[in-house]
């Protein structure tokens, strides 16, 4: 049943889902363009560079993904306790993920020892993986920060608020900007550090980020509203019920990059400099395609929550499929372009090479191939996470990723002898064939 001060119109559900998400959709373009942008200027120091940076930043974000599942869940329970009215609890759990994003830079020491036996591991050419290595033990060090300012992108994400993050993301990424420029180069008066340079511009950048969130949290005009600053003691029965719906979303986040990161290092990677670079490319292209969707996925998560949260469960339902329509137009358009442009795209934008810009073309194609789909499993994960359903996705993923996913992209890679493309089509298969369920089934 509606609330009686609500009144749906034909433009509602669309209005509220771009009001909320379009703000988090241009905070999250930022960041993927900081990236895009370093791995842009990597390039130019050549292939072992580029394909140095794309592997180590991949496992650099990889291994706090665990957290950062349970940490987006502050998201959950902000948004639920809006539609409550119950304010101060907002800043309550947005404390308790602060508290919960310093285990990430506690986590970054424990790694750091194990930094030379991943790489090596990985058997990647000697230059690539001594690159790989400086390059991952400086992202480690921006651990805390990612996941501090996650905490607090969702806690003004889904109190109506995510302007704020995402000029906060906005200023990170101008900071960025300048500083990888000038470290990755030695310009500006700056030491030339190489990749040294863009990983160093990519820490202090979030930390920026955190920073600016963190200021304006404890603001006046927050503590007013939501009593931020008195609000910061540990209250273990909030941690518990994060950690409780937040571990099944840490580790879907965790499987499905950490999946990633060993079709990335282990079976692309196997097949040399120029094809992991390729491989690269395509990602950094790719993540400008789906990162629109990642937003609306943030974006459906409190919206759902909120509703929820007033006891309208088919309204929740109904911006969730306004906001999957969305993403699937917009990543279907995207997939044209990535499939019709490929390989001028790899040329006019990271390499001369032609056989990074042959096998890139090529798997722009199959990313070009499998855009729709992702886009439905974007949102319908942001709209489940938002109800508290979180087990069932983390349940598809790890059992999709060991019994199509990887096998597959094994299969045409080698005994097929399709390397890096091959793998690829395993990929394209594995996001096709994981099941669309907006609901739990049954």
């Amino acid at each position: 049943m509606k609330s009686p001060e609500h009144i749906e119109t034909r433009w509602t559900g669309l209005s509220e889902v771009v009001r909320m998400s379009g703000p988090i959709i241009l905070g999250s373009l930022s960041f993927t363009i900081m990236q895009f942008v370093d791995q842009v200027m990597v390039s130019q120091l050549g292939p072992e560079a580029l394909a140095a940076v794309g592997t180590a930043g991949l496992w650099s974000f990889t291994l706090s993904t665990f957290f950062l599942g349970i940490v987006s869940c502050v998201a959950t329970f902000v948004s639920q306790s809006l539609g409550r009215g119950n304010l101060e609890q907002c800043a309550q759990y947005a404390w308790q993920g602060i508290y919960i994003s310093i285990l990430v830079g506690a986590l970054a020491i424990v790694l750091w020892p194990w930094t030379d036996a991943l790489f090596w591991a990985m058997r990647h050419a000697p230059e690539t993986a001594r690159l790989e290595i400086i390059y991952f033990r400086i992202r480690l060090i921006g651990y805390l920060f990612i996941a501090w300012q996650a905490s607090l992108t969702a806690f003004f994400q889904s109190v109506n608020l995510s302007k704020i993050p995402m000029y906060a993301g906005i200023a990170a990424n101008v900071v960025n900007l300048v500083l990888a420029y000038a470290l990755i180069f030695g310009r500006l008066g700056a030491p030339r550090w190489g990749v040294a340079g863009a990983a160093t511009a990519t820490v202090f950048s979030l930390f920026i980020q955190a920073f600016l969130l963190q200021v304006i949290f404890l603001s006046r005009r927050m503590n007013l509203r939501f009593g931020t600053r008195g609000s910061y003691r540990i209250d273990r029965t909030k941690i518990i019920e994060l950690c409780r719906i937040g571990w099944p979303v840490g580790v879907q986040f965790f499987m499905d990059i950490f999946n990633w990161a060993i079709f990335t290092s282990f079976v692309v990677g196997a097949f040399g400099t120029a094809q992991l670079a390729a491989h690269n490319a395509a990602i950094s292209f790719m993540s400008l395609s789906f990162m629109p969707a990642l937003g609306l996925h943030h974006g459906i998560a409190p919206i759902v929550g909120q509703w929820i949260g007033r006891g309208n469960t088919a309204i929740a339902k109904a911006r969730t499929y306004t906001a999957m329509r969305l993403a699937m137009g917009y990543m279907f358009l995207m997939g044209l372009l990535m499939g019709f442009y490929g390989r001028t795209l790899m040329q006019r934008v990271f390499s001369n090479d032609p056989e990074v810009i042959d096998l890139g073309g090529l798997l722009l194609i199959c990313a070009a191939i499998f855009q729709t789909f992702d886009a439905i499993n974007i949102v319908v994960s942001g709209a489940l996470r938002g109800a508290g359903d979180t087990r069932w996705m983390a349940v598809v993923t790890v059992l999709a990723a060991y019994v199509v996913f990887l096998p597959l992209a094994y299969y045409f890679a080698y005994p097929r002898g399709l390397g890096a493309f091959g793998a690829w089509i395993g990929a394209t298969i594995y996001i096709i064939t994981i099941p669309q369920y907006p609901t739990r089934p049954g």
